[in-house]
């Protein structure tokens, strides 16, 4: 597994982004969301879980990687009733993200991974990398980490949910491996704006969460790097 150090966009001097940009290397831009996660997680968490992924599975693959500061705010009206949260209108977001990409297409790149850690981003993201993809006619993607661990969760589960759920038991797991002491356990409650009990949460399970979703964006990673660039393909006649 690579150094951490060595997939950081930030840890790069000027000099050193022309060698990735010339080796096909894939820019891989964490999204995810500052909202309320019930009264026992901190409003970063989703921060927390696709960072995480994001720069574990850069590390597991020998393509050349970068992997950009987290976006951390998106869209999540949906969470303002709590405090804490805040949320951008739709229009805001499309413009950051373009004007990033925009900026990394500049310095040679032509492969860009919005790596999603919010479910309420989903639609906007793949929109936006859709219209981003054609425009600027670079393979640019966007993944919900959670979308491809889907068995993983479902093994993993001992409430009812067919999702990641919110400040339930699988994102307080992945919080109990990453950040244990950002948990407050002793406010465990099926409060209202969560979606199910944290109380069967352990670290034991948060761990197999994150491993496997680092994996499989790991995956998605290579066969990204393996696609090409630029002549970006859309409907195509029938002949």
């Amino acid at each position: 597994m690579k150094p951490e150090r060595d997939i950081l966009w930030t840890e790069r001097t000027r000099a050193e982004f022309g060698d990735y940009a010339r080796r096909g290397g894939v820019v891989v831009v964490p999204v995810a969301s500052i909202e309320q996660h019930g009264e026992h997680l901190p409003v970063d968490t989703d921060c927390h879980t696709a960072e995480y992924v994001a720069r574990t599975a850069a590390r597991q693959v020998e393509e050349p990687v970068l992997v950009t500061p987290i976006v951390a705010y998106a869209i999540s009206p949906h969470h303002m009733a709590f405090p804490g949260t805040i949320t951008l209108r739709l229009e805001t977001l499309g413009r950051v993200l373009t004007d990033i990409c925009e900026c990394i297409v500049a310095h040679g790149f032509e492969r860009i991974l919005f790596l999603n850690g919010h479910g309420g981003n989903r639609e906007a993201l793949g929109a936006i990398a859709l219209e981003l993809r054609h425009r600027l006619d670079r393979q640019i993607r966007a993944i919900t980490w959670f979308d491809l661990v889907r068995p993983t969760m479902d093994a993993l589960r001992e409430g009812p949910g067919d999702d990641i759920g919110h400040s339930g038991e699988l994102e307080t797991s992945a919080m109990l491996y990453l950040d244990p002491e950002a948990v407050r356990a002793e406010r465990y409650a099926l409060v209202e704006g969560i979606t199910d009990d944290p109380a069967p949460a352990s670290a034991e399970k948060g761990a197999r969460l994150m491993e496997d979703a680092a994996a499989a964006v790991a995956a998605a990673l290579r066969d990204i790097a393996a696609r090409p660039g630029r002549g970006i393909v859309g409907i195509e006649r029938a002949r």
